[in-house]
């Protein structure tokens, strides 16, 4: 290396360009806070609408498998025991103001034809449950507070 290069290698930056580098860093700071900011209001909406589709298939979920026991269990099981199969299929994610309802139904009108334990071999069996979803962050996610959530599965009944 010559002389030259090893001595501007050596020399103390001038106060003004000291100065100048740390005005830059104050407003990189400034920049930073605000992209932050943006940021993490960006992923707690993402994480609020995963939250969303994760309740959403937990009772799809879970009706389908209130469903299922009822169509194996006319004469053995009761509401209750389906109600809390159901419960348990939703892994603590329920819903607020949540209602479970088990019902005979048509399968060609959706229409409820009364007390479950009664369906015939063939007949079809319902689980509905609906009831409301309150988002994460109400006031930044764009998520109707509450969210009215409704799944219903339906089943041929196996027992009788």
């Amino acid at each position: 290396m010559s002389d030259r290069s090893m001595s501007l290698r050596n020399q103390r930056p001038s106060p003004a360009r000291l100065a100048r580098r740390r005005s830059r860093t104050g407003g990189t700071v400034v920049e930073t806070a605000l992209a932050i900011n943006v940021l993490l209001l960006l992923l707690l909406g993402i994480i609020d609408y995963g939250k969303l589709v994760m309740t959403k298939q937990l009772i799809d979920n879970a009706a389908r498998e209130g469903a299922r026991q009822a169509t194996t269990g006319t004469n053995t099981l009761t509401t209750s025991t389906i109600q809390g199969t159901v419960t348990q299929f939703l892994a603590g994610q329920g819903l607020s103001s949540m209602s479970i309802q088990v019902y005979q139904v048509n399968p060609l009108t959706g229409a409820n034809l009364g007390s479950w334990n009664s369906t015939p071999l063939g007949g079809s069996i319902a689980v509905t449950i609906s009831g409301n979803y309150i988002p994460l962050l109400p006031a930044f996610s764009r998520i109707p507070n509450p969210l009215s959530l409704t799944t219903t599965a339906m089943m041929t009944c196996e027992a009788n």
